[in-house]
């Protein structure tokens, strides 16, 4: 079996969805499965990566992330590849320009196409673009699109009509959470969905252990990921000031926000109990996501799943989860929920979790964590791909 997996970013580039991608390669190609992946290029791609750079020109100015403008130059050099070796299946994690290469390539060469939503596009490039030209990027996504694919012309106002643009014209849309499945069943973009979570390296799991905590040692709170606003970090460090604890606050990442997140620690007068660490390795983020007696999911409705503590809960470290359908997934009697979305409320779950854990109701969970591994995932994903594979022979 070859599959082919479209990305709009590089799976080296900074993201759950590259995360989780970098995961499929190598837990499908462990079963035997024969990958290429087709993305944008990126300074971040490694010089023995394999993945096909399909024409892109970088948006970000270190030149992590690029775009594809073009997209029927990116379409003819991914031909290539498919009229070169025989492809099974295309497994599109993308929603602009690999969206519309992977249909058209999908149609000409009849095969499958499976569309993995992992992003709540609609949710986030409003938040970060407002609604006007949230409005005037999806329209213009959709010109791209249906003239790329020969779809009748259609103007769209949101990323949810976008949605229901591209969606449907796969054979079966997956999504990696219950509470995401329901909102686009919800909104008819798709009935046809399939929950298949992004999963933890078995890897890790397995070499990676919580170090015994050293008597005296302080509470420790963990953030992860990228500094955007959506990410509500500074909100985060001012909850952490107003909760008023002897406990430590751990922050992993980058971003747009690194210096005022930095400064706003130093002007509330907690920089003794504020450490941040910068963009690490994936063994440093799951040891410290290990040794951390809590990790922080700060977000509201711009998660579709919240991938930071599914794999702290790996390795049994519970949750502290300001968005409610995150915690839903999450396995009950291991995460605390905010009452609100306020900082206050945010601060009196910090409280909440630093009393129980002190006086030993630590939420941790000793279980099987095997149903967030990565091979049991794939192999499920496998079992998905023999099955449309034979329905369209």
């Amino acid at each position: 079996m070859h599959v082919a997996i479209f990305t709009d970013l590089h799976p080296m580039s900074l993201g759950g969805l590259q995360t989780s991608v970098r995961l499929q390669r190598k837990y499908l190609e462990r079963m035997g499965v024969e990958v290429t992946i087709f993305s944008s290029k990126s300074s971040k791609a490694e010089p023995s990566d394999k993945t096909v750079i399909l024409p892109s020109r970088k948006v970000s100015p270190d030149g992590e992330y690029a775009t594809m403008f073009n997209v029927q130059r990116a379409y003819q050099v991914a031909k290539r590849e498919f009229d070169r070796r025989k492809i099974d299946i295309i497994h599109l994690q993308g929603d602009f320009a690999t969206a519309a290469i992977a249909l058209k390539l999908a149609r000409e060469f009849d095969i499958p196409l499976i569309h993995h939503a992992h992003t709540n596009i609609d949710v986030v490039l409003e938040r970060i673009l407002g609604k006007r030209l949230n409005a005037r990027l999806f329209n213009f996504a959709a010109r791209l699109y249906t003239s790329n694919t020969g779809l009748p012309k259609t103007s769209v106002n949101n990323g949810w009509e976008y949605m229901a643009l591209t969606y449907p014209n796969a054979d079966l849309v997956m999504v990696p959470s219950n509470h995401f499945a329901q909102t686009i069943k919800d909104k008819g973009i798709a009935n046809k969905v399939e929950v298949m979570p992004n999963g933890v390296d078995d890897d890790a799991v397995a070499n990676i252990a919580r170090k015994l905590p050293t008597p005296g040692q302080p509470v420790r709170f963990i953030w992860a990921g990228r500094f955007l606003r959506e990410k509500r970090l500074l909100q985060t460090i001012r909850a952490f000031k107003k909760a008023g604890l002897e406990a430590e606050l751990h922050i992993y990442g980058t971003g747009p926000l690194e210096k005022p997140a930095k400064s706003l620690a130093r002007t509330l007068r907690i920089s003794d109990k504020v450490s941040f660490f910068g963009r690490v390795d994936r063994d440093q983020m799951m040891q410290a996501f290990a040794d951390s007696d809590v990790v922080l999911q700060t977000s509201i409705g711009f998660e579709t799943q919240g991938m930071t503590v599914f794999e702290a809960a790996a390795f049994g470290t519970p949750a502290l989860c300001c968005d409610k359908r995150v915690a839903s997934e999450l396995k009950a009697g291991h995460y605390w929920v905010t009452d609100d979305e306020s900082i206050e409320a945010l601060a009196a779950a910090m409280r909440q979790a630093f009393g129980d854990i002190s006086s030993g109701n630590a939420k941790r969970d000793s279980s099987d964590p095997g149903w967030l591994l990565q091979s049991r995932i794939t192999a499920k994903m496998v079992g998905i791909y023999t099955g449309l594979i034979q329905a369209r022979r």
